[in-house]
């Protein structure tokens, strides 16, 4: 055989490789394989759907709010409690509004509002298959996209009624419409450019943190010298996010909600007081290890917790953050990208919050991105010395996939444990898949909706949650040592629930209460473990 025919024979056989053939099926079929996806990603969604309210208190806030936009007389305000209601700070308007109409249609219906969560993260998934699409050659964009699709974090965001699907969907919405707007590479703004600010303001709207829209389009437009563009962006967002700035700032006392929370040293015990420049580095770096170390492990495992406990989570946790990191800094050298920018200001503020609130909950807006990086950081190997494209796309895919590999086998295994639930819960039990101390907590918010007068003030641990359950007027303790002050709280008050979901009931409430066992009569209980409804004798 000649030199000539043995070299045509070789890229005969690159030409053909099963890699490349089936990365020409991948792009042939790619509208037909991202249906599939999706396809999927709901089927996942449905089979690990929770028909119960979240156990937070938030889900409860954001159907109150909904509400208050549809009701004149109290402002944005959510009115559970027995006294004049507050004007709202802390929860902005973005996702209630989203909310309200499905208020107004169906009234205070929980899974309509969880399918609106399912619809976001759906239309999620679909818009990072997009975003990364120019980024990856097909298979990479395909494995990519499936590990988006079955990740476990973003499948169970799909059933709560929290504002982080809808945040995650706006976001990377604000993302395709930018970099869309930038392809023109002209510096006058189009049409994409008006859609893509007023999308990351109302992005904004719908979680604080989205603060880090307009700081990563600031950082973008300087960096890369686009003045008439960055004039345009400064003005006009500071237009659309001051006027809230400015309501809250006339209606609260003290610090923002939020910022009041970073300065303390804990939201659970405030009597530590507040926290000083060498204690909020101290948190950095705390919180940089607990998230490198753990919440990134969680990130393709699960939000229950249960990923903590899974041997070799912290490894994985940390190469994870390895790879991750590798492939933002080659992006944020390389490309400077709004992505790049946004990440860096987003991860700046999820490290300054306590550490006592260290959770998934806070990367499950960037996990998206965290794949897209994962994808980066994998393509790094394509520049290698004697590497090839391919290759370099093999270990893209590689990576890809050992991720939805391990997303999908967490799910897989919680699947016959929710359909258990499912069917109980269909079958008329409405606690069905609560452990045993929240069961007995909504069992005392029944009584108390059977055996209480409309005007009963309660006091107990999740207000907005139990108003909700028992459309009665409820009152929270204050988180103080000093008893006096939570038994003068309580005591005003008509009904006290002693219950076993938060330690902050043994800290605080309990004391109070044994300080003076004579105020309280104890009138429903249940065990393992105990939850007591008590009534406060006047």
């Amino acid at each position: 055989m000649t030199r000539r025919s043995r070299k045509k024979k070789n890229l005969t056989r690159v030409k053909h490789s099963a890699y490349q053939r089936l990365e020409m099926w991948v792009k042939v079929h790619a509208r037909h394989l991202l249906i599939g996806i999706l396809a999927l990603n709901l089927l996942f969604s449905l089979v690990l759907f929770e028909p119960k309210p979240h156990t937070g208190g938030d889900n409860a806030a954001y159907i109150l709010l909904a509400e208050s936009i549809l009701r004149s007389g109290d402002g944005y305000a959510e009115g559970y409690r027995s006294v004049a209601p507050e004007p709202q700070t802390q929860y902005p308007f973005g996702y209630p509004l989203l909310l309200s109409p499905l208020s107004a249609l169906f009234g205070r219906n929980i899974l309509d509002f969880k399918l609106l969560s399912l619809a976001m993260i759906l239309g999620s998934v679909a818009l990072f298959s997009i975003l990364i699409r120019p980024l990856f050659a097909p298979l990479p964009w395909a494995a990519l996209t499936l590990a988006a699709a079955v990740n476990p974090v973003m499948i169970d965001y799909s059933h709560w009624i929290l504002s982080e699907s809808a945040f995650l969907f706006f976001s990377l919405l604000s993302f395709a419409l930018f970099l869309t707007s930038e392809k023109k590479g002209r510096d006058s703004p189009g049409t994409f450019f008006w859609l893509a600010l007023l999308c990351m303001a109302f992005t904004l709207h719908i979680r604080t943190i989205g603060i880090a829209f307009p700081l990563a389009g600031f950082a973008y437009y300087s960096i890369h010298r686009k003045w008439r563009k960055l004039a345009l962006f400064t003005v006009v967002m500071t237009m659309l996010v001051l006027p809230w700035m400015i309501r809250n700032r006339m209606v609260q006392q003290g610090n923002a909600p939020y910022v009041e929370q970073i300065l303390l040293k804990s939201v659970y015990d405030p009597d530590q007081g507040h926290i000083g420049f060498a204690g909020l580095g101290e948190r950095v770096i705390k919180n940089v290890r607990i998230y490198s170390s753990r919440e990134m492990g969680r990130v393709l495992i699960d939000t229950t917790g249960a990923g903590k406990l899974v041997p070799g989570v912290r490894l994985a946790a940390v190469l994870l953050t390895l790879i991750v990191l590798a492939g933002f800094v080659k992006n944020l050298i390389t490309r400077k990208s709004i992505l790049e920018f946004y990440m860096l200001f987003y991860t700046g503020a999820v490290l300054i919050f306590p550490d006592v609130v260290s959770d998934v909950r806070y990367l499950m807006p960037l996990i998206p991105l965290i794949l897209l990086y994962l994808g980066e950081g994998g393509a790094l190997a394509a520049r290698l010395p004697l590497s090839r494209m391919e290759q370099g796309g093999k270990i893209v895919v590689g990576l890809a996939l050992a991720a939805a590999l391990i997303s999908f086998t967490f799910q897989m295994g919680r699947v016959p444990g929710n359909l258990s639930m499912l069917k109980s819960y269909l079958s008329g039990d409405r606690y069905a898949g609560y452990p045993p101390n929240w069961r007995n907590l909504f069992q005392a918010g029944d009584w108390i909706r059977e055996n209480t007068s409309q005007e009963s003030v309660i006091t107990v641990r999740k207000p907005r949650l139990f108003h909700v359950h028992t459309g009665r007027k409820v009152e929270g303790y204050p988180f103080t040592a000093d008893t006096d002050s939570v038994l003068n709280w309580i005591t005003a008050t008509d009904y006290v629930v002693v219950d076993a979901v938060s330690g902050t009931t043994y800290r605080y409430l309990i004391p109070a209460i044994q300080k003076a066992p004579e105020r309280f009569k104890l009138l429903y209980r249940l065990e393992n473990p105990f939850t007591g409804v008590l009534e406060v004798v006047k």
